[in-house]
């Protein structure tokens, strides 16, 4: 299992024939692409319209969903504590991909950071 950041999915709706496409389709076809609730939030609340909100909804429902425990909020507060470049977003989404041991393929550079409290990026 992959957690997929906010940033990949963005990137596919704008260009959908980009190597980062042809990566989410493997991860797709081979099931390992999952998401998180804040992942969620991120990328549906961009949509405006809704309508287009729910097409892409729809979309997004076919993936794994990672919940995110209390315990990973708590590390969420520790991440975003000790590394101030963070959001509170990815913070909360490093810690679930931190809780599952999972890696987590994004474009933001502000995870790699991150690799010193475990986190692997794919």
């Amino acid at each position: 299992m992959i957690l997929i950041d906010t940033s990949i999915w963005i990137s596919l709706f704008r260009n959908s024939n980009s190597e980062i496409g042809q990566k989410m389709w493997f991860l797709t076809a081979e099931n390992k692409a999952a998401l998180c609730g804040q992942v969620w939030v991120e990328y549906i609340g961009g949509f405006r319209k809704h309508e287009e909100r729910k097409k892409h909804q729809a979309a997004l429902k076919i993936f794994p969903f990672l919940e995110t425990p209390q315990i990973a909020y708590q590390n969420a507060a520790d991440l975003l504590a000790s590394h101030p470049r963070l959001s509170a977003g990815d913070a909360i989404i490093a810690a679930t991909a931190l809780h599952y041991k999972v890696p987590l393929f994004t474009l933001d550079k502000d995870f790699s950071e991150l690799s010193s409290e475990g986190l692997s990026l794919f």
